[in-house]
């Protein structure tokens, strides 16, 4: 694998309320994604860039919000999100670390 894969796969970390209360309680952490990737290419890339071990991932298709300013409508992207739950002796934390 080389390594435009890998930062071409994960996109960046999505940070939300329900994402901190997961990552606190069920050791779960949320990354947004690229649409065309799937599970298997999720997997790899976050255990090689990351350094961590992985017991299942779930993902999940974000449609996007239509917005209205006037007369004009937006219609954000659709994205992809990625639910990674870690085995128990495992953490991401950027501060500690």
């Amino acid at each position: 694998m080389n390594k435009n894969f890998i930062f071409k796969t994960i996109l960046s970390l999505h940070i939300s309320e329900k994402s901190n209360k997961s990552k606190e309680n069920n050791n779960v952490i949320v990354l947004k994604v690229n649409k065309n990737s799937n599970k298997r290419e999720i997997k790899i890339s976050v255990e090689k860039m990351l350094q961590l071990k992985i017991k299942k991932i779930n993902v999940l298709n974000v449609k996007g919000k239509v917005k209205k300013k006037g007369k004009n409508i937006y219609i954000k992207k659709n994205w992809k999100k990625a639910y990674i739950f870690l085995k128990p002796n495992q953490n991401l934390d950027f501060l500690n670390n």
